[in-house]
């Protein structure tokens, strides 16, 4: 009888387990707001659209920081960059974060067979932790049918020509030089590539996700599938640049000399050519329209194999019972603010689509909308746990948006914060977005009557309270005692004293501590704090002695 008991009360348990929901885990990288269900009317993003109005919208969400590095690995580790001490993209997840549980391993303790695919923790598939996944697929190649050595910048100076399958392609396809001559691989190009799906990463991972579906058990799954469009290189099957003729193209808006009201380190990040080329050589080279037509053929590309995962959940009958949660790490600048990639405080870097999908024919919900409210990718871990009904860490710092979906949230506080280098900060709110320098200079933008952000208001006597009310939302940073800018130098000291120094200008190099190579100025920067005992954190100082 004991027995048969355990048997019954196992068989339960059993049934338990398959009653919980699966989810699908989308990530795509360097998509910027420009989709449908936001409001974009250039792109054709159909699918996407479709999910957005059977589930929820957040039309006010913002990443963690906006570079993939720093971004994928607050989201899959719930913790703020300023944190996890992770600011850029040199990181490998199980190196640099030894302790900590990511999100897909947290599902596999609790119960859940997870699968990965494609680009999803940051760097090659040695970066993924061993531990994280039941199955990982990897990156299936590039993200373009052209191999890294293809790509070479010492190749394409100022070109060769590539076959495959027949065709000859003449590499760059923009015919623009590498401003990033610094790097190995010049990927800052776009264009048509006629040739097969097949060779190409994405439709990869979309395959071997959609294989993976076709064989999975009763278990519960969190299958977790990363896209690298709209990546650069913006190389995509000729098809989706044919939606996008350039004589049709509508540029973003740009103002002459935007960058004459923000301060010395903005133009540095905005002029730099750090995550991707230079707007001055886009405008030379005439390829503006190419390029945003390619971005937007990268979008209908994801788009589509979007759809395809969809269809497959129906054809399977998985829809019922599965979740879709849709994210991008960050966005991207197509030339607003003279500036090309992310990596900057600005809105254009740090709003993202983000949709939250449940399955056909749920009513635990009394409606599916847009959600206004202020939400942070760094919420992604607890309402997921909240979603499926499995323990929360204590390490998360994201908030469980659970609340907002069943309209329980009258005190939700409206802000998000954005870290894009270390002592730097944007607070955004549904009005507003104060940005933070580690050089103690401030941007204030009025979201609502100046949305592409062409007014910096920060100093106006009418805008004190908005950034006093605003910077109680910027991170303390207990690690460091003082950020200071000297001329094109960032120079960082932590609680122990020591100095870090980092040139912004030394192209290719620029996240690099120099101190070691700079003995005078270190002196004069220990003279300078011991003589004058700043009292505030950030400062610039003009002169050395």
């Amino acid at each position: 009888m004991f027995l048969l008991l355990l048997i019954g009360c196992s068989s339960g348990l059993d049934k338990l387990q398959q009653t919980q929901p699966n989810i699908v885990f989308i990530s795509i990288d360097d998509l910027n707001d420009w989709v449908g269900f936001l409001g974009y009317e250039q792109v054709k993003t159909p699918h996407m659209d479709r999910l957005a109005a059977r589930g929820f919208s957040f039309i006010n969400a913002h990443c963690p920081a906006p570079v993939c590095g720093p971004s994928r690995t607050a989201i899959l580790s719930g913790m703020r960059p300023v944190t996890s001490g992770i600011y850029d993209n040199n990181i490998k997840f199980s190196r640099d974060l030894p302790q900590v549980v990511s999100l897909p391993e947290h599902f596999k303790n609790n119960g859940y067979q997870v699968f990965g695919i494609g680009k999803l923790f940051h760097g090659s598939t040695a970066n993924v932790p061993s531990t994280a996944f039941d199955a990982y697929g990897g990156k299936l190649g590039s993200a373009a049918p052209f191999t890294s050595s293809e790509l070479q910048i010492s190749k394409q100076n100022p070109f060769h020509k590539v076959s495959k399958l027949g065709k000859t392609f003449k590499l760059p396809l923009n015919g623009m030089p590498a401003d990033r001559y610094w790097n190995r691989a010049h990927t800052f190009d776009w264009g048509p590539v006629d040739l097969p799906d097949s060779l190409f990463s994405d439709r990869k991972s979309l395959d071997w996700s959609v294989n993976k579906l076709h064989n999975i058990n009763d278990q519960p799954f969190l299958l977790t599938l990363g896209f690298e469009r709209p990546h650069q290189p913006l190389f995509n099957p000729k098809r989706f640049h044919d939606m996008y003729p350039i004589t049709e193209v509508e540029l973003p808006k740009t103002l002459v000399n935007d960058l004459g009201d923000v301060s010395y380190r903005a133009k540095q990040l905005a002029l730099y050519p750090k995550t991707s080329g230079k707007h001055e050589t886009v405008l030379k080279y005439g390829q503006w329209e190419n390029a945003v037509a390619s971005y937007l053929a990268s979008v209908s590309f994801v788009d589509e194999l979007i759809g395809d995962l969809v269809k497959a959940l129906d054809v399977l009958e998985l829809n019922n019972n599965t979740w879709i949660v849709i994210w991008s790490d960050h966005g991207w600048h197509l030339g607003e603010k003279s500036h090309w990639g992310k990596a900057t405080g600005w809105y254009r870097s740090t709003r993202v689509p983000f949709l939250i999908i449940p399955p056909l024919g749920t009513t635990d919900f009394k409606k599916t909308s847009e959600i206004k409210n202020m939400v942070n990718l760094l919420d992604l871990a607890p309402t997921m746990a909240d979603i499926v009904g499995i323990p929360k860490k204590t390490s998360w710092e994201g908030r469980s948006l659970m609340p907002l979906l069943r309209e329980e949230a009258s005190d939700w506080e409206e802000f998000s914060l954005t870290t894009f280098s270390i002592g730097s900060h944007t607070i955004s709110t549904p009005d507003w977005q104060l940005i933070s320098y580690f050089d103690g200079s401030f941007e204030l933008y009025d979201l609502i009557n100046d949305p592409n952000q062409f007014k910096n208001i920060a100093d106006l006597p009418k805008s004190k309270v908005i950034v006093e009310q605003l910077k109680k939302y910027i991170p303390d940073e207990p690690l460091w005692n003082y950020f200071i800018r000297f001329g094109d130098y960032k120079i960082l000291i932590p609680k122990n004293g020591s100095i870090q120094i980092f040139d912004q200008m030394l192209e290719g190099k620029n996240d690099k501590d120099i101190a070691g190579t700079l003995p005078d100025l270190v002196l004069k920067i220990e003279s300078y704090i011991e003589r004058h005992t700043p009292q505030e954190k950030k400062f610039i100082i003009t002169t050395l002695q």
